[in-house]
This record gives structure tokens, sequence and C-alpha cells, in this order.
């Protein structure tokens, strides 16, 4: 690991006192995301879950934000909240393209309200 990343890490945790995972959830809310990130990038970072990126693509359900307010942050759902909860504990914090990654839970979807 060169310098610069270390010391992104280093800063990284040291700034952690404030950090809160959250309630648990099946989903995943990444920030501090590089410019340059891809919805690809992700099936590369959690495809060792699922055995293979393919797999990855077809049990993860990725929503990046480009643009306005919300750039630089993504909302990752996972099939069980036992598998985001392991993604979280290994990736969070990860120096990912120049930048340390700070993941949390997110809110869990909202349950459709059954219709009279």
């Amino acid at each position: 690991m060169n310098a610069c990343l270390l010391i992104l890490k280093i800063y990284f945790l040291s700034n952690k006192q404030n950090y809160t995972a959250g309630d648990p959830s099946p989903v995943l809310y990444i920030k501090n995301l590089a410019k340059d990130v891809v919805v690809d990038d992700f099936y590369f970072i959690f495809g060792s879950f699922f055995g293979s990126i393919d797999a990855a693509k077809s049990n993860l359900s990725v929503k990046l934000m480009q643009e306005g307010r919300m750039r630089g942050q993504a909302f990752i759902t996972f099939p069980t909240v036992e598998l985001a909860r392991n993604a979280l504990n290994m990736a969070n914090g990860y120096v990912f393209k120049g930048k340390p990654i700070v993941i949390q839970f997110g809110r869990n979807p909202p349950l459709l309200k059954p219709t009279k």
C-alpha cells in the first residue's frame, strides 16, 4: 500500500469515533465514493460473497448516484441481512480508487400497504 493510501486509511480510522453502522438491513448505504466509480465496481468488490461477478450481478441491486446532491453515494440491496452485514464488515473503510469508502446500513425498503 503506498504511503498516501495508508495515510487516508489512518485518517478514516481516526475519525471513525462518530461512525455508527445503523440498524441491520439488507440495504447498504455507501458514501465517499470516487468520481470514477461505476456500477460494475460494486460487483467486483462484493463478488466474493456470491462466488463470481456474474452471480453478484444477479443477486445485488445497485443504485449509484452520479448527479446532484447524492453524487458519490450508492445503495446496494443484498438478498439477506446477514450478507449485507458481512459485506459492511469486510468493505467499510476499504480504500477504493483513492478514497476510503464509508458503509452504513440503509433503511429497509418500504413495505407495500395492502389496498382495501
